[in-house]
C-alpha cells in the first residue's frame, strides 16, 4: 500500500511538474496554476471547511537552475465573516478557509497567494490565484432501505442508510430517527468530500402496531445543511420473524422461554 501510494505520488508530480511563477494546487482539485489564474472548487455548505493545499516545490529555474520552494500559502481577502488559517511551512502548504453557519447561498471569489518573500530562491516572488466556490444548503443526499422493516415486538429492526457528500469539504453529520415514543438515538458519521458513507441505524418498539419514521441527517458545521427520509417499521407478533430478526440481538425473555430463543438465535445465523 505504501509503495503504490509513494508510485503515485511521483506519477503525480511529473505530470505536473511547474516552473518558476506557478505553483502545484493539490486540493480542492489538482492542477497547475499560474498568477491569476480562477480554479474552481465546487461546492460547500454553510459552516463548512475548504481546504486549499498546495505543493511547496518548483521543479525547475530558481536560483541554481533546480528549482525551489514557496515559504507560505495565504488567503489575501475573505467574504464577511469568513475566517482562515496560514500556512506552515513544509513539503506542502495548506489553508482552511471556513465559511459562517449562516452564510448565505450563493458564489464566492476568495484570493490566494504562494509566497517567497523578497523573491530569495527567484521563482517568482508571489503568485496570486482566484479560488471560486458555491456555498448551498443542499449538499448531502440520504438513501435509506429497505423501506418498510417487519421484526418482532422488542426486536431491533434494521435501516442501511446511505449518505453522499457532493461537497468539497468533508463534514461530520448526525443521523437521528424519530416517530417512536421515547426512541432517542443518534449516531455520527464522518462523510468525506465528494464521498460516500454507509451506516447500520436500528430502531426498536416493544407494541403491534406500524410505525411511520423519520430518518434525518444533520451536519454539525451547520443545522441548514440536512436532509430527511421516511421509512416504515412494522412490528408483530410471529415465529418466522423472530428467526429473521432476532440475529439483531437477544431480548431477555423469561427462563422458560430462554431455550426457545436461544435456538431461534441459532438458525437465524444461517440467514
Amino acid at each position: 500500500m505504501k509503495t503504490a501510494f509513494i508510485i503515485s505520488f511521483v506519477l503525480f508530480t511529473l505530470v505536473f511538474a511547474v516552473g518558476p511563477s506557478q505553483v502545484l494546487l493539490i486540493e480542492p482539485v489538482q492542477q497547475v496554476v499560474n498568477d491569476g489564474d480562477i480554479v474552481d472548487a465546487g461546492l460547500i455548505g454553510p459552516g463548512q471547511t475548504l481546504s486549499v493545499m498546495i505543493s511547496s516545490k518548483v521543479d525547475t529555474g530558481g536560483k541554481y537552475g533546480q528549482g525551489g520552494n514557496w515559504k507560505n500559502l495565504r488567503v489575501e481577502n475573505l467574504p464577511l465573516g469568513w475566517q482562515s488559517t496560514f500556512s506552515e511551512y513544509g513539503q506542502n502548504l495548506k489553508v482552511n478557509i471556513k465559511a459562517p453557519a449562516d452564510a448565505k447561498e450563493g458564489k464566492y471569489t476568495l484570493t490566494i497567494s504562494a509566497n517567497d518573500p523578497n523573491d530569495v530562491e527567484q521563482i517568482g516572488g508571489r503568485v496570486v490565484f482566484y479560488v471560486n466556490v458555491e456555498v448551498k444548503n443542499d449538499v448531502i443526499y440520504m438513501v435509506v432501505y429497505p423501506n418498510t422493516v417487519t421484526v418482532q415486538p422488542g426486536s431491533p429492526g434494521r435501516f442501511t442508510v446511505r449518505l453522499t457528500n457532493p461537497s468539497s469539504a468533508s463534514d461530520l453529520f448526525t443521523v437521528e430517527g424519530q416517530g417512536i415514543t421515547g426512541w432517542k438515538f443518534k449516531k455520527d458519521v464522518y462523510v468525506p468530500a465528494r464521498g460516500t458513507a454507509t451506516i447500520f441505524y436500528e430502531v426498536v418498539n416493544n407494541d403491534e402496531k406500524v410505525v411511520p419514521i423519520t430518518l434525518t441527517a444533520v451536519s454539525k458545521s451547520s443545522s441548514l445543511i440536512h436532509t430527511e427520509k421516511t421509512a416504515t417499521l412494522i412490528t408483530k407478533s410471529n415465529p418466522l420473524l423472530d428467526i429473521a430478526s432476532i440475529k439483531y440481538g437477544l431480548l431477555l425473555y423469561p427462563p422458560a422461554e430462554f431455550l426457545l430463543y436461544s435456538t431461534l438465535y441459532f438458525i437465524s445465523s444461517f440467514i
